[in-house]
């Protein structure tokens, strides 16, 4: 099973951002046949990380149940805010995780992750980029489309285009402002991600919730 934990912002949080989103879609980038260079992140699909756990053996996941629910019983609701944006190495495009509880945010996520590391799950120990909910990607082709609109630039003699060349960097540029309304995280979900769909999607399936009491 691969499991992750993560946070979900409330209705009201995500109507929002959808209403950001729908601006930020005119800005997308298209190949030259019409097809799209963004692959867009569907709502139920939208989540923030806590702490990333990769393949977990399913015998195990009833020990890291139990080594996460004291951390989140001890855990007070965080107040949360999605605001700016940016992309990940020209592929993610990101909505940003701040609030009066965004330092809570960062302490939660090292605790989740001591804590499963204690019961004997593997944690993915690679540095985190900022707390963050993922919006888009750089669809199939995109990195082909960069590269020969580059190849055309230069062999022309012209000024970049900068829209073929990076694709979200239009989307990120729409969302750089966007602050959306606050938003109180009171549960803490351990989610399984499974093969989807031909396209590459994932589907996601809410293993355990964990309430966010405060000690």
């Amino acid at each position: 099973m691969s499991l992750f934990a993560a946070l979900f912002p409330d209705p009201a949080a995500l109507d929002h951002l959808g209403l950001a989103l729908s601006g930020a879609h005119a800005q997308e980038a298209h190949r030259s046949d019409g097809a799209p260079l963004v692959r867009w992140t569907p709502p139920e699909l939208w989540h923030v990380t806590v702490s990333f756990f990769g393949d977990v053996p399913e015998g195990s996941v009833p020990d890291l149940v139990a080594a996460l629910a004291p951390v989140a019983r001890e855990t007070p609701p965080l107040s949360l805010r999605l605001r700016g944006a940016g992309v990940f190495d020209r592929r993610v495009l990101w909505v940003g995780v701040g609030g009066d509880d965004a330092d809570g945010l960062r302490g939660l996520s090292v605790a989740v992750a001591e804590a499963a590391a204690d019961a004997g799950v593997r944690v993915d120990r690679r540095p985190r980029q900022r707390a963050h909910l993922t919006v888009a990607r750089a669809a199939a082709g995109a990195r082909q489309a960069q590269r020969r609109s580059r190849a055309r630039d230069r062999a022309a003699g012209g000024p970049a285009d900068v829209t073929a060349a990076d694709p979200l960097g239009g989307p990120a540029a729409a969302l750089a402002v966007y602050a959306g309304p606050d938003w109180s995280a009171r549960e803490l979900h351990l989610v399984e991600s499974e093969p989807g769909d031909a396209s590459g999607r994932r589907i996601y399936r809410t293993v355990e919730t964990l309430e966010l009491p405060g000690a």
